[in-house]
């Protein structure tokens, strides 16, 4: 069994063709610009959608646990060490405008197959497959290989994006199946690294130079361009330099945005990043172009 937060499917962005992306729950990185910040906590989430919610105050009635209070403004708030445990789900059947759901689903990996393959035939005609996304997909390497060996059975092209923290122990023996490798690299000074995510990036860079002598080809650099983080030219020239000492030619830039923000309160997180930040298109064509010229192809996402 594993745990999954979406199924996103016709995807057209992340890999070759149509695709399907299997978003893992857990992250053991926990970046302050996250657009998926439901996918950071390896357990189940109560989302709160306070646009939706008309401060009826159901779930505090109908609550066994007494896991409910209310702000200052009615609002409800939510003690979510005990909501996530909860199997009773009392507060979602009873919230009369559905501004309660729970994030996270327990799945198997056969029951997961038995969905993919319904879009087997656009995966065939478009060149297209499956990504494993998140959260950390290696984070489950259990259920990522049970998964993955299913897919690879029926002929489906599997790819990974990963955040590269993982224990390469448990994914070694199968990491090398996986058709294409989206891993970040957000920058390489550890310090600044762990200031940003939570972690230092020691165990990424090794994770990477692993991956790299066993499926160099594989390997695409994923670069989130982030103000205030990595967008200027010193943290970017290293970047370039690294990528170019070991030999990594492919790279993507992901330019910042704050679209996930409005989730982090709905699961009872603050979202850490000024909220003016923004990143302009002729600074991300820019940073583009500094690695075009070092000889490595990049394009932005």
């Amino acid at each position: 069994m594993g745990m999954i937060f979406n199924i996103q499917e016709f995807a057209v962005n992340d890999g070759e063709g149509i695709r399907t992306i299997i978003f893992f729950k857990g992250c053991p990185l926990a970046c302050k610009w996250c657009s998926n910040p439901e996918g950071q906590s390896f357990v189940l989430d109560l989302f709160h959608n306070k646009n939706l919610c008309q401060k009826c105050l159901q779930c505090f009635k109908s609550c066994p646990f007494n896991a409910v209070s209310k702000d200052n403004n009615s609002y409800p708030v939510f003690k979510r060490e005990i909501c996530c445990r909860c199997e009773k789900r009392e507060c979602i059947n009873n919230c009369i405008e559905q501004g309660l759901k729970i994030i996270g689903e327990d799945i198997s990996a056969q029951e997961l197959i038995n969905k993919i393959i319904t879009n087997q035939l656009f995966f065939r005609n478009s060149g297209g497959g499956v990504t494993f996304s998140g959260g950390e997909p290696l984070s489950q390497p259990e259920f990522a290989k049970e998964l993955l060996e299913l897919c690879f059975k029926r002929g489906i092209s599997v790819g990974v994006e990963t955040c590269g923290l993982f224990n390469w122990e448990n994914v070694k023996n199968f990491i090398d199946k996986f058709e294409f490798f989206y891993f970040d690299l957000k920058c390489i000074n550890s310090e600044l690294h762990k200031s940003f995510t939570g972690s230092d990036n020691k165990i990424i860079l090794q994770n990477l130079e692993n991956l790299y002598s066993i499926a160099k080809e594989k390997i695409t650099i994923s670069i989130p361009v982030i103000p205030c983080f990595n967008d200027t030219d010193v943290i970017v020239d290293e970047i370039i330099s690294y990528c170019r000492k070991k030999n990594l030619i492919n790279t993507r830039l992901l330019p910042y945005h704050n679209l996930g923000e409005s989730k982090y309160s709905a699961i009872g997180l603050e979202y850490k990043m000024d909220k003016k930040l923004s990143i302009s298109d002729s600074r991300i064509e820019f940073i583009k172009q500094r690695f075009v010229n070092a000889d490595i192809n990049c394009i932005i996402e």
